[in-house]
């Protein structure tokens, strides 16, 4: 796959919808989306990566603060959706969870990424800002 396809070089109208497009369907099942996502809120200022372009990333991170990775923190790679959670164990589950929400992935978007309630998003939070594990 052509690693250009995810930036597009239309400036705006159908042609960039359309490159748009079709770098996002390329991200529809990729396994490592949230990851991606959670680098890309971070680190890339342009292009589509997570599922998500430029202004959609910029539209997450309004009201959110997206922490920096130390240079020395590997980049976490996490399950996305539902489909693929449930053939996983509930510990992989909320462990993954808490490295979505640690990398800097917004509450709501953790929440539909890993098909589980804004609730049980929160108490992932809340362990992981106390640093431990209920």
């Amino acid at each position: 796959m052509d690693p250009e396809l995810f930036f597009p070089v239309a400036e705006a109208g159908p042609v960039r919808d359309g490159e748009v497009a079709r770098a996002k369907a390329v991200c529809v099942g990729c396994p490592v989306r949230a990851a991606c996502l959670a680098w890309a809120l971070v680190e890339l200022p342009h292009g589509v990566a997570g599922g998500l372009d430029e202004r959609e990333r910029a539209e997450l991170r309004r009201g959110h603060e997206v922490p920096r990775p130390e240079a020395s923190r590997p980049m976490v790679v996490v399950p996305v959706g539902a489909r693929e959670l449930s053939s996983r164990n509930r510990g992989e589950v909320i462990a993954a969870g808490r490295r979505a929400l640690e990398a800097g992935v917004p509450r709501p978007r953790v929440a539909v990424e890993f098909g589980v309630s804004r609730r049980t998003v929160d108490r992932w939070a809340a362990d992981v800002r106390c640093g431990g594990v209920r």
